[in-house]
């Protein structure tokens, strides 16, 4: 019986809510309906504006961008998985992925689902951190899961000292021993992908480091204005590798390439610093 109180309906909906999600978890379908189906795409689309039909954009960005090359061919790097959305777009692309992260959380959901669904997924999942070494390193963690854990204290700090950043301060009250390997280290084992991407919460600049050859294409996220410097070496690192390579840059993947042209290291360097959004993903091609 309801005691007539205004937080009773809450309550009720929130049981409810738990109830599915537990029926849905049962029934190894949590995951899928969160992130991959229709419902859940409609719910962000009035939650935080992510438009319908983002995911086939984002193919159809992918599949311009990476050339009509053979499915089974097409090798990509997904470093920084956190819980496997970008790698769910590269697998409509008929890509063989490698999805990268060291979260415990995350790894556990990518295992359920690439692993513990029937069908041949070709996913091959690497639970380490990615930097210049192989090793160990300390992962700060806000919360097990969080796409905000990283490997870069200054992005702790960052995240603290700036709660206009992300609109609320950010603690990283959780500590998580990692194992670390380089992009050199996972060519060797997986193959020289097609495409690499990184999203590593201010790291990325450590992870380009371990990489001693160019492949086709490399984004990397620049979270502005504070990581400019690191955006600027992980500019130069690519230009180092491939001295004729091109960028070019997006604030959404689905809404494609923001400039009408591909520019030079120097000149993608001066379009950052003179960029006012607070995060945009840099995309490099070797030639």
């Amino acid at each position: 019986m309801s005691d007539g109180s205004p937080e009773a309906p809450s309550r009720g909906t929130e049981g409810i809510k738990r109830l599915l999600q537990r029926i849905l978890r049962g029934l190894g379908l949590y995951d899928w309906f969160k992130e991959e189906s229709f419902a859940y795409d409609v719910y962000r689309r009035f939650k935080d504006g992510r438009p319908l039909g983002w995911r086939a954009r984002e193919v159809r960005f992918y599949r311009g961008l990476l050339g009509q090359g053979r499915p089974d061919t097409l090798l990509i790097f997904d470093v920084g998985a956190n819980r496997g959305q970008r790698t769910d777009v590269f697998l409509r692309l008929g890509a063989r992925v490698v999805a990268v992260g060291p979260d415990e959380a995350n790894l556990r959901r990518l295992a359920r689902k690439y692993q513990g669904r029937p069908g041949r997924r070709p996913v091959t999942i690497v639970g380490k951190a990615v930097g210049d070494a192989v090793g160990r390193g300390t992962l700060r963690v806000a919360s097990p899961g969080s796409g905000l854990n990283t490997l870069s204290d200054k992005w702790v700090r960052t995240l603290a000292e700036n709660p206009g950043k992300l609109g609320a301060r950010v603690d990283f009250p959780g500590r998580q021993d990692v194992e670390t390997t380089t992009l050199d280290a996972l060519v060797a084992s997986c193959g020289t992908p097609r495409y690499i991407k990184i999203d590593v919460e201010g790291h990325e600049a450590p992870v380009l480091r371990g990489l001693s050859r160019p492949v086709a294409f490399v984004s990397f996220e620049a979270n502005l204005p504070e990581f400019m410097p690191e955006a600027a070496e992980c500019v130069s690192i690519l230009g180092r590798l491939g001295p004729r390579g091109w960028f070019n840059l997006t604030e959404a993947c689905h809404a494609g390439l923001s400039l009408a042209e591909w520019r030079t290291g120097p000149e993608m360097i001066d379009i950052l610093r003179a960029l006012g959004e607070r995060s945009v993903e840099v995309f490099w091609r070797s030639g």
